[in-house]
């Protein structure tokens, strides 16, 4: 596992580090399979890369000159293209090229917004999840990346599927110890309440390193959609968990009330401060005095190295932010919770991951 996810780790920081070099291009190509059409070994003239994806070859000429020149693919003679060992990376099959598809849309389209954006509302972060760059550059100016993605059926499915190549770097194997609840799983009460859990892959660790919780106890708690996708595509290993549809700003439903855990695996960074307080107000609403509310998520680094800085940026297009331990926990304060416990996952390839740990007050 730790080789899985140290693998992931790495190809996700090349990803991000040609998106930022050529994005434009290679993101372009792997919207519209251009990767897909040139053969894996030999070449293939760009008017056949035309035909295959169905565009004009004069437009292909001068994006395969670009990559060609950065040595993402070569011309073997002039009017051909082949593959080189990056290139095969962003075939539509590949973590890769699902990573920089979902750079292209969530992070290039927004950044283009961001000039008229501050025209319109001023030089200042969203102060409204719901009034976004993002939701500009979707042309749906007063919804949340939520919404949109739930009317956009192929931006959603290329956004669930990053999150689930992304699932393996965020084991929580040797970071937080579940065995605590192992006493308190009496009668009907859950174990596990994953809210915004989509591919199931954070409930699906937690089974496989805790033989002790039973399938049947945990919940995918995510929006109707996505649960139906999530049930519809699981392997065994989660079909006997439970599938509840539903917001984390709506009130959680009375079977799943007083869970031993309520987990928020990388969503709340996703929204703006009140957000965040209300979602923590919903948790702490359903919890009982000994549940434990854990949030996991990649920290606002101290030393604030080039890609955790970017990922600030990224997170504001959508209304949110990285926040470090402090500033959860001033929001949990608010919300009824006190910190427990911070429980850190370092890397020295990636951003570091916590999960905090919060009890109710």
């Amino acid at each position: 596992m730790a080789e899985q996810e140290q693998e992931v780790r790495t190809r996700v920081r090349e990803a991000y580090m040609h998106a930022g070099l050529y994005g434009y291009a290679i993101g372009e190509f792997a919207l519209i399979k251009v990767f897909d059409a040139i053969p894996e070994k030999g070449d293939i003239t760009i008017s056949e890369v035309a035909l295959k994806v169905g565009g004009e070859q004069e437009i292909l000429d001068r994006f395969v000159f670009q990559l060609t020149m950065a040595e993402v693919l070569t011309s073997p003679a002039p009017g051909r293209v082949a593959h080189t060992h990056k290139s095969l990376k962003y075939k539509s099959d590949t973590l890769e090229a699902g990573l920089i598809c979902h750079v292209f849309n969530m992070l290039f389209r927004p950044l283009a917004e961001l000039p008229s954006f501050f025209k319109k509302h001023g030089l200042a972060s969203p102060k409204d999840s719901k009034i976004t760059p993002f939701g500009q550059a979707f042309n749906h100016p007063e919804w949340d990346v939520y919404r949109i993605l739930d009317s956009e059926p192929a931006l959603h499915n290329q956004f669930n599927q990053v999150l689930k190549g992304l699932g393996t770097m965020y084991s929580l194997k040797g970071v937080y110890d579940f065995s605590w609840m192992e006493p308190q799983l009496i009668g009907s009460r859950a174990a596990l309440v994953d809210i915004g859990g989509s591919s199931g892959l954070a409930i699906k660790d937690t089974l496989a390193n805790n033989s002790f919780i039973a399938p049947e106890k945990c919940a995918l708690y995510d929006l109707p959609m996505v649960v139906e996708s999530t049930k519809n595509t699981c392997d065994d290993s989660l079909k006997d968990i439970q599938f509840v549809g539903g917001s984390i700003f709506d009130p959680i439903p009375d079977h799943l009330k007083g869970a031993c855990v309520y987990q928020m695996r990388r969503i709340l960074n996703d929204f703006t401060d009140e957000d965040v307080l209300k979602a923590l107000k919903t948790v702490r609403a359903a919890a009982a005095p000994d549940s434990r509310i854990l949030v996991i998520e990649e920290m606002l680094s101290p030393d604030r190295n080039i890609l955790n800085a970017g990922m600030d940026v990224f997170l504001m297009l959508v209304g949110g932010k990285k926040r470090n331990s402090a500033m959860f926990s001033d929001l949990a304060v608010r919300a009824g919770l006190r910190l427990n416990g911070e429980y850190k996952q370092t890397s020295a390839e990636f951003d570091d991951f916590s999960v905090l740990e919060f009890v109710v007050v």
